[in-house]
């Protein structure tokens, strides 16, 4: 039962471009809803669930049915922006840790030489 309901849960949730706050919040009244329909009909599968709730990507047209079409493609532009400016900044880290080992690793080889060259005299 709880297997059944979670899975579709799961599915709902990848049909959303984004989740922003009226996303979660129909989430969660969504996820209340089918728990309560799955502990009351005894459901275990799937099928029954779409049989009452519809598949995941009608629930998703559903909800976005109402909303407003440019408040949506604002979220999902400002979500692609946000995941450029992290991209770049993961690329930057990478490009400076890089850096900072290729230094580092000089420092240990000039010590390394340095360490060789060193000749033991023994005066008697």
């Amino acid at each position: 039962m709880k297997k059944a309901y979670k899975e579709y849960i799961s599915d709902v949730k990848k049909f959303f471009p984004v989740k922003g706050k009226e996303e979660r919040k129909f989430l969660k009244k969504l996820a209340s809803d089918i728990e309560i329909f799955c502990e009351d009909e005894n459901i275990t599968n799937k099928k029954e669930i779409y049989k009452k709730f519809g598949t995941p990507h009608n629930v998703v047209n559903d909800f976005y049915s109402t909303e407003d079409i440019d408040v949506v493609i604002k979220k999902i532009k400002f979500s692609k922006y946000i995941k450029i400016f992290f991209a770049i900044l993961a690329v930057i880290a990478i490009l400076i840790s890089a850096v900072y080992c290729m230094f580092w690793y000089e420092d240990h080889q000039m010590i390394l030489r340095q360490e060789m060259v060193g000749v033991e005299t023994i005066i008697e």
